[in-house]
């Protein structure tokens, strides 16, 4: 009977095995840095910064842009050890839409860096963003 009782409690105990998505939650950017084949920058200041919200499997992001202009967009994600994709369904900027950006990404505390490469017909260009939690 106390075998049963035992077992019946190990299936009914709500803590599982699963570790929690270190990327969930809300991140304000606070640093970035582009390369560009002929120029580079970086800045630590922004008027208006991103605000980056994830959800298990969902992002959205924001910012003023302008007087007139909210810069957005959002879509699903997926991530593993070091690389994390975001699955564009909406952005300001149509180009965008329907495309899977690749990144690598690193968590140390309550920062989170990404780096990528974005590369067209008008584009090319090595980006770093590091993102601070907020709540």
């Amino acid at each position: 009977m106390a075998s049963i009782v035992i077992l019946i409690i190990a299936c009914n105990n709500p803590k599982k095995d699963v570790k929690e998505n270190p990327l969930k939650g809300a991140w304000e950017i606070t640093y970035m840095k582009i390369v560009e084949p002929d120029t580079a920058y970086e800045t630590t200041q922004f008027a208006h910064p991103d605000v980056k919200l994830l959800t298990e499997n969902h992002f959205a992001f924001g910012m003023q842009a302008g007087d007139n202009l909210i810069q957005g967009g959002g879509g699903e994600y997926t991530y593993d050890g070091e690389n994390y994709t975001e699955y564009v369904k909406y952005h300001t900027w149509q180009y965008f839409v329907g495309k899977a950006n690749n990144m690598k990404y690193s968590i140390d505390g309550n920062l989170w860096t990404i780096s990528y490469s974005m590369k067209n017909d008008t584009l090319d260009m090595a980006v770093t963003e590091t993102w601070k939690r907020i709540e």
